[in-house]
């Protein structure tokens, strides 16, 4: 058998070759490092680049496609616009006009189509008129949830009218059939 021999004591050369040797590979991994962020850059801009001349060789719209928040405002009111168009307009106005008789005149009809009810202002010089307007109104099949919301009689003098306004829900009615 052989006898172990031990040197705990390292000469001054071999200490700095191996503390050279670890500030050599401390640089060479932080070099190899810096390279492979830059080639994972690289790669990620050149695959966004395939990606849009692939969807714009298709007939796609480009990727980076950004409205401006005019254009999409501009949008917005424009959707709204074609939602109120869409709305049984016609149903409303005859539902309203088949009632509309005797001593009762119409003021005005102010629909209100976001929240599906319409305020309906008249006039008369019968509380008895007003109160039967009421009842034909809620008769009539396109109109749910009819209620007389305020009356007063015209300070004015002559025969001193009645005004009232009745509220109705009837974009309901729609979407119950």
């Amino acid at each position: 058998m052989y006898p172990l021999q031990l040197d705990f004591v390292m000469s001054a050369r071999q200490q700095a070759s191996g503390m050279l040797l670890l500030i050599v590979g401390a640089i060479a991994v932080c070099v190899v490092g810096y390279w492979r962020i830059e080639l994972l850059a690289k790669a990620d801009i050149i695959e966004t680049r395939v990606n849009r001349l692939e969807r714009e060789a298709i007939g796609l719209a480009p990727v980076d496609t950004r409205l401006d928040d005019s254009v999409g405002q501009e949008i917005q009111r424009a959707n709204e616009v074609i939602d109120q168009l869409a709305l049984p307009w016609n149903r409303l106005f005859r539902a309203v006009e088949s009632v509309a008789a005797g001593p009762v005149t119409l003021l005005g009809i102010a629909p209100d189509a976001k929240s599906g009810t319409v305020q309906i202002s008249a006039e008369t010089t019968d509380a008895e008129a007003m109160f039967r307007y009421v009842k034909r109104l809620e008769q009539q099949p396109d109109l749910a949830n009819v209620y007389l919301v305020e009356h007063q009689r015209d300070k004015r003098g002559g025969p001193r009218p009645l005004r009232f306004l009745v509220t109705a829900s009837w974009l309901a009615t729609q979407t119950r059939r």
